[in-house]
């Protein structure tokens, strides 16, 4: 069984997260801990084993025989069951975080509803209340190990699904319809992105948030060649290159990764007005 398993099927599941982390935090403590109950347990079970009469030695051993096979089930029911999803505007914040950010289940559901959770999950931050607030800095802070690593995953495979879900048909465009696709997932996808940020896109026409890409790359390049020295160094680029490739990359599958990195470069070479195939400028050297 997985760390990550461990923790879901200790005493004391059914709480939250973000409330387990609390009681840490201010020293609270709600019932007997691991260790007091199976001591408990124990106690019980060699009273029991060690009684005199021969028939309620055989009862006892049968009732402790049935025990273990029921506490054996209830813990594998618990351990590996599907964390059911909450409701991300009116369910407690611990339950929600519990689900999103330390769950596989979240990463199992469709790239469209992840966002949709995310875009309620935005807003129901945007509200929280200052007990809420104080639960979420317990939550941020007690992050470790397993719990850690699950939360790097589903937040890479987010990102990766996201970007993987144009990808995947931009490997059928044929090469005159490329660029008129990638203009198509840009827009989209940033459309995609200020609905989640901030509940809905922003009301300018798609032709605008083209022409916004284009004025930007281009102010890039030309501050990059007015002052070289504000260029990312070689640590920071590769720095950012291990990054997004062995930290987020290492949750995408290699076809994955194969055609994210394909639509990635096409695209820069688009907004740049170059050739996605050759590189090479569309109109003549820039």
């Amino acid at each position: 069984m997985s760390e990550l398993q461990n923790f879901r099927a200790a005493p004391g599941v059914n709480r939250g997260v973000l409330e387990r982390l609390r009681d840490v935090f201010t020293g609270s403590r709600r019932g007997p801990t691991v260790g007091e109950s199976v001591e408990a347990a124990t106690r019980t079970v060699d009273t029991w084993l060690n009684d005199a009469s021969k028939p309620n030695r055989k009862r006892n051993m049968a009732m402790v025989s049935l025990a273990v096979l029921l506490g054996g089930g209830t813990g594998a029911y618990f351990a590996f069951r599907a964390t059911p999803q909450p409701d991300y505007m009116t369910a407690d914040l611990d339950a929600i975080f519990d689900f999103t950010l330390l769950s596989d289940d979240f990463n199992k559901l469709p790239i469209e509803k992840r966002l949709q959770l995310m875009q309620q999950l935005v807003a129901r931050l945007k509200n929280m209340s200052s007990g809420d607030s104080m639960m979420l800095g317990a939550f941020a802070a007690g992050i470790a190990g397993a719990a850690r690593d699950q939360l790097e995953e589903n937040g890479s495979r987010l990102a990766i699904d996201a970007w993987d879900k144009y990808a995947v048909d931009y490997a059928k465009v044929p090469d005159g319809e490329r660029a008129e696709y990638l203009d198509k997932t840009f827009v989209e996808m940033s459309k995609m992105l200020e609905v989640v940020a901030n509940g809905a896109p922003r009301d300018v026409s798609d032709e605008k948030r083209l022409t916004e890409m284009r004025e930007q790359v281009a102010q890039n390049r030309e501050m990059m060649q007015k002052n070289p020295d504000a260029m990312p160094s070689g640590e920071q680029l590769g720095e950012i290159f291990t990054f997004m490739n062995f930290t987020v990359g290492s949750h995408a599958t290699t076809q994955q990764r194969n055609r994210g990195q394909q639509m990635m470069r096409d695209m820069t070479r688009h907004f740049r007005g170059r050739d996605t195939a050759t590189g090479q400028p569309v109109n003549g050297p820039r």
